[in-house]
């Protein structure tokens, strides 16, 4: 569906996001309104306790994945909330659009994932580049640091302007929260834009043959540092996302060992196996147990990490390898800024095949900047 079709009031083609075994399903739109989804012959709402939520520009409503993928199909139906009286509240005729979606099949063998991150705002650059692979990508992950920060809520349409460009409600998306998401009167209200797992923003997912784990480091630097001004607490926060991975691997079976997992990625903004000079040289021994953790046990095949504003490859032992990568890393998501208005952003298109990773490196000027290759353990 092209954005040019969505009806009044809709601001962007859903945002279609994988956690765990759900879909969280996103909708923008310029003016209160209550929102359903049908898929099939079930409806699922945006409730608060059985109240339709309307006090809301942002429309957050989960789905089983197993639903969604067998349907694939679902249709959004919304009313604009006009005056929402204690009695007799007034609303307008309702409106329904319908938009495919392509899950990623379980026999799929070529997953076509594009890499974002770093756009600190851009919009139209990181949407030319993450068309790279035309209307036929299965996975968009957009890895942090999306909006600049999140100091107003209008920053998160950075977030629905890029899946609304590159997807078209029709592809699932990853998200990873960034360290400049962390900043800001929104960055304490950041789940409600944006997807997480019983409010935490780091999780796993499945989708397909495809297992992954999401990581999020936080803030760069420690909690004292004077930029923060006493309003984080990030060390607590790494302390029980070490316990969340331990579970992980406790529940193996269900999660990378399970049925049908051909292939196993890791997602995390920060590159935390890399020890960066002060004051970003902070948690070693946290981010050592992560590293040590997914290298014995989780063994993703590919390690994806933004932050650095680069385009490279991070092989196994390394300059940038300061405490074990489980797998080679892609670091991708550059933003250019020119003077003249001419910006360019350049991203990453990663296909994990059946016998090889291929990693291209394009910008949004249409250039081929790089292609490598990346062997499976």
């Amino acid at each position: 569906m092209k954005k040019g079709c969505l009806p009044e009031h809709m601001l962007y083609s859903p945002a279609v996001f994988a956690v765990v075994d759900s879909y969280q399903i996103f909708i923008s739109f310029d003016c209160p309104a209550i929102v359903k989804i049908i898929v099939g012959q079930s409806v699922f709402c945006d409730d608060s306790n059985g109240i339709l939520r309307s006090e809301t520009t942002v429309h957050k409503i989960t789905i089983p994945m197993e639903v969604l993928d067998g349907a694939a199909e679902y249709t959004v139906c919304f009313r604009e909330m006009i005056d929402r009286k204690p009695y007799f509240p007034v609303s307008s005729d309702e409106r329904r659009i319908t938009f495919e979606f392509r899950p990623i099949q379980k026999d799929k063998e070529d997953i076509k994932i594009y890499l974002i991150s770093d756009t600190h705002n851009l919009t139209a650059e990181p949407i030319t580049a993450g068309q790279y692979f035309g209307d036929s990508p299965d996975l968009l992950i957009l890895n942090g640091d999306v909006p600049d920060h999140s100091g107003s809520s209008e920053n998160f349409n950075t977030v629905f302007a890029i899946i609304d460009g590159i997807t078209h409600g029709s592809v699932p998306v990853i998200f990873s929260r960034g360290n400049h998401d962390t900043r800001g009167l929104y960055a304490e209200k950041f789940i409600d834009f944006t997807p997480s797992f019983q409010g935490k923003t780091y999780y796993t997912f499945r989708l397909g043959p495809l297992w992954g784990i999401v990581l999020d480091c936080g803030e760069d630097k420690d909690d004292s540092h004077e930029a923060y001004a006493g309003t984080v607490c990030f060390h607590d926060f790494r302390l029980k996302e070490t316990d969340f991975i331990r579970s992980v691997i406790e529940n193996s079976k269900l999660e990378y060992e399970a049925l049908g997992v051909t292939r196993r990625i890791a997602v995390c903004h920060i590159p935390f196996t890399y020890t960066d000079h002060s004051p970003f040289d902070i948690e070693k021994d946290i981010y050592s147990e992560w590293a040590r953790l997914l290298r014995e046990y989780i063994k993703p095949d590919v390690m994806l990490f933004g932050h650095m504003h680069a385009s490279e490859i991070w092989r196994r032992g390394c300059e940038y390898d300061s405490k074990g990568q489980s797998a080679d890393a892609v670091v991708a998501g550059v933003p250019e800024y020119n003077k003249d208005g001419k910006n360019r952003y350049t991203g990453a298109a990663v296909t994990l095949g059946k016998d090889e990773i291929e990693v291209i490196f394009n910008d949004s000027d249409g250039n081929i900047i790089r292609k490598e290759i990346i062997n499976y353990l």
